[in-house]
């Protein structure tokens, strides 16, 4: 099958949303053609009609951090990310990229530090066609992790960087867990380090999502004081660190896991319409998939619809079809096989029916699924195997009549 990437963007903001639909049905369709033998822990990202894919993959006895180009259906020639051999290979931490408003890149991985391990980043001004020389993203090299980053684009140029911060061996402060952000402006120069929660989940994705007023939401797991470890947000400028609001639940579950679970949040957004995936498991004999969302640019979040309250694995992504639907995706169990599954999700009404993407395991080297929307519908990266497989997701119709109300 082949397929033809517009402007996605663009097409996204003009498109006659159908959001409001009741039971939206999707059609998924493996395309093997994009198959990247041998690579590992992809994540993908649209930027106009370009696809950027970053991945490990393994030549000549060295791991490389590599990046291709989805153009027109083919993709382009790796591009060398990184090859150190300090290079630091995590599946459920994976490098992240974003390209800015002005043709500025940002691309950034974990690398070991000598007692732990730390961010670094490159900044490129050619769209990722040429980068500068590799950095730190953080002051702190004393702390034993950092990782766990989040990147958006700024309106006015540069990027907000996101990440996770732990305390230095030896200290009080060596099990505690902050929220850290930072500007890089448009020479790729790094402003100064704020503090968005200074308690969090030690190993739990970010994301985050910007909208046209320039405020960011800012999306994690929080840890309280007595360990409820609940997905919460903040929202706020990053120009003016000091108009971040305080954390506020998405979904507030009174969640006590013991340990990190592994399952941060996802969110995405289309217009002021933003959507956000949760992971928990308190009362309920397995863990459960929640979507809530919001109309208002973040402002607030909507009460939750539950996704999956069976068997559900977690490691979740989510991305806008075309009609303005959101798709979320993830890792599930079905009748003691694991597939990742995806089902669309309207603003109103209620969830479409589950539909398989492509059969996995609930090993940790099957990492998270990424998505990323397009002119036509939504692209889903994951690990298959020992390659990276790719399928599409697009709008079919109204399941009006065939979807079964239980989540499993």
């Amino acid at each position: 099958m082949s397929f033809v990437f517009g402007c996605a963007l663009s097409l996204l903001q003009v498109a006659n949303p159908v959001h409001e639909i009741k039971n939206p049905r999707i059609t998924i369709v493996e395309l093997p053609e994009l198959t990247i033998e041998g690579a590992k822990y992809p994540t993908i990202v649209q930027a106009g009609d370009v696809l950027y894919v970053n991945y490990f993959i393994e030549k000549n006895k060295i791991t490389r951090l590599e990046q291709r180009r989805l153009i027109n259906g083919a993709f382009t020639p790796p591009t060398l990310i990184s090859a150190s051999k300090n290079l630091m290979v995590n599946w459920a931490d994976r490098p992240r990229f974003a390209l800015g408003h002005d043709d500025s890149s940002l691309v950034t991985w974990l690398e070991s530090n000598g007692h732990g391990y730390g961010i670094k980043y490159m900044f490129s001004r050619e769209s990722g066609a040429a980068y500068t020389e590799a950095k730190w993203l953080h002051q702190d090299q004393e702390g034993a992790e950092h990782g766990f980053v989040s990147l958006v684009p700024l309106k006015l140029g540069g990027f907000f960087a996101i990440w996770l911060q732990g305390g230095a061996f030896g200290t009080e402060d060596a099990y505690q867990t902050s929220l850290m952000g930072l500007v890089i402006n448009a020479d790729g120069v790094l402003g100064d380090e704020f503090v968005l929660d200074d308690r969090v989940c030690d190993c739990c994705d970010t994301d985050a999502e910007i909208f046209d007023s320039g405020n960011v939401v800012v999306t994690f797991r929080d840890r309280s004081d007595d360990e409820e470890r609940d997905i919460y947000y903040v929202r706020g400028n990053p120009l003016e660190p000091d108009s971040f609001s305080g954390a506020k639940p998405i979904s507030l579950d009174e969640w006590k896991p013991n340990g990190c679970p592994v399952n941060g949040p996802a969110i995405a957004s289309l217009g002021r319409h933003t959507a956000a995936l949760t992971y928990c498991n308190k009362q309920w004999s397995t863990p459960r998939l929640q979507i809530s969302q919001s109309n208002g640019g973040g402002k607030k979040f909507g009460l939750v619809t539950i996704l999956s309250a069976k068997n559900t694995i977690g490691r979740a992504d989510i991305a806008y079809l075309p009609e303005g639907i959101p798709v979320a995706a993830w890792l599930h169990t079905i009748e003691d096989e694991v597939w990742w599954v995806a089902r669309a999700v309207p603003r109103k009404g209620m969830a479409g029916p589950r539909e398989k993407i492509s059969k996995s395991s609930s090993a940790r080297n099957s990492g998270f699924i990424s998505l990323a929307s397009t002119a036509t519908g939504v692209i889903a990266c994951y690990n298959d195997g020992d390659d990276i497989g790719f399928s599409s997701i697009e709008f079919e119709q109204a399941a009006a009549d065939v979807f079964d109300t239980e989540v499993e």
